[in-house]
């Protein structure tokens, strides 16, 4: 399961359905969609691809015509520009028709484990972040519904911004998001209400079980990051389970490859890693945690496995490591772990991978002995610890 962003186009697509109502915006991939727009409109044009601040970073354009947007498309469309030190090109659009502005307001709704918040702001907007002193919030059960007693608290009493604040608190709890913010909601000059700026987050695990209701949404990758096969592979299947499986590679050339479970696990190792200088030598982040069924452990240590091999380095380190887990069980997890090592000694002794486990739990020197047993028969190096060491004291076998 992951929290994951949309993009902003189909978070209005899904709001304006789910009202019965249309609204004139447009999606620019490639200039041919310029086609879409009125020549007798002005429009907002802003990129839509999972950054914010897009005005304070100059990436908002106004009052464009037609002729306008054409001409700046060929200038900005795959363009690169720096997002917090990350070089991108600008490849996706939104094309709003332009109002002006009478008022604004900050709306947001947000999932926890045990409640959702509703938070609002009378003012405010791009400098929201700046002024969060000015907002109020109210928490609400996952198994109520919003009252007009409910906005009041708040001081919401105008009758019409109650009514827009329950329409996107119904499409907030109908369509499974986890977030949803609105900033701002604008009042045109006619006190038409207006979303200008709308960011909106699904559970992925929720979009496969929605998967005939979202049939066209989008689940794009954060920006400037690609995906590959295998990244891909992973992500589809964290999306089918309730257990979390997460997979992001962060150097190819990398010698200390991580089979991770437990979130909690997996940032205690990474950021152990990171202090003993081996930063530079982590090839990806890795979890396996939520008790995930032996097929899903075994397609997903194959995927890291294969994905390993493809780096040719040799004497290479894969770490497997728990913590002292809740209900993960350690016997599933280590059977299809040593199915896989079989499945690719060969491959694994011409590399030369050394292999260190710690893991913690219920028989945990039990599968420790059976995996090590497994790797000496294969002629795999291996080195394991349990429960009585530090989870991160397996780390200094590493010497690169």
């Amino acid at each position: 399961m992951a929290q994951v962003g949309i993009r902003e186009f189909d978070a209005k697509a899904m709001y304006y359905e789910s009202i019965w109502e249309n609204y004139a915006w447009y999606q620019i991939k490639k200039t041919l969609d310029i086609s879409l727009l009125s020549p007798e409109k002005k429009y907002v044009i802003k990129p839509d691809m999972l950054f914010w601040k897009r005005g304070k970073r100059g990436l908002l354009w106004l009052k464009l015509d037609k002729n306008w947007v054409n001409n700046w498309l060929h200038n900005k469309l795959h363009s690169k520009v720096n997002i917090d030190w990350v070089d991108w090109e600008l490849d996706v659009f939104l094309a709003e028709e332009f109002s002006p502005l009478t008022k604004e307001y900050y709306i947001s709704f947000s999932q926890d484990r045990d409640w959702d918040t509703l938070t609002f702001s009378s003012e405010w907007g791009i400098d929201i972040e700046e002024n969060w002193n000015k907002t109020t919030s109210i928490v609400l059960s996952p198994l109520s519904n919003l009252h007009k007693t409910d906005l009041e608290k708040i001081w919401i009493d105008e009758s019409s911004l109650q009514k827009i604040i329950t329409k996107l608190w119904n499409f907030y709890r109908n369509y499974w998001f986890v977030y949803l913010e609105i900033n701002p909601l604008w009042v045109d000059k006619n006190w038409n209400f207006i979303i200008v700026d709308m960011v909106a987050k699904v559970d992925n695990c929720e979009f496969f079980r929605q998967k005939d209701h979202w049939k066209t949404l989008e689940l794009p990758q954060s920006f400037g990051y690609k995906e590959n096969k295998k990244e891909k592979y992973i992500r589809e299947l964290d999306a089918q389970t309730w257990a979390s499986m997460k997979f992001k590679i962060l150097n190819k050339d990398a010698e200390i490859w991580t089979l991770l479970a437990w979130g909690w696990g997996s940032l205690v190792i990474t950021d152990t890693l990171w202090s003993l200088w081996f930063a530079d030598e982590i090839w990806n982040y890795w979890e396996l945690s939520g008790n995930p069924d032996r097929e899903n452990t075994r397609e997903y240590t194959r995927a890291l496995i294969e994905q390993m091999l493809e780096n040719n380095i040799k004497w290479k380190y894969l770490i497997i490591a728990w913590a002292i887990a809740n209900f993960t069980k350690i016997d599933t997890t280590f059977a299809w772990i040593i199915d896989i090592l079989e499945e690719k000694a060969v491959e694994l002794q011409e590399q030369k991978i050394q292999i260190l486990v710690r893991r913690g739990w219920l028989n945990d020197k039990k599968w420790l002995t059976i995996i090590k047993e497994a790797c000496d028969r294969l002629w795999l190096p291996i080195k394991i610890a349990n429960s009585d060491i530090y989870m991160t004291d397996i780390l200094k076998e590493i010497t690169l």
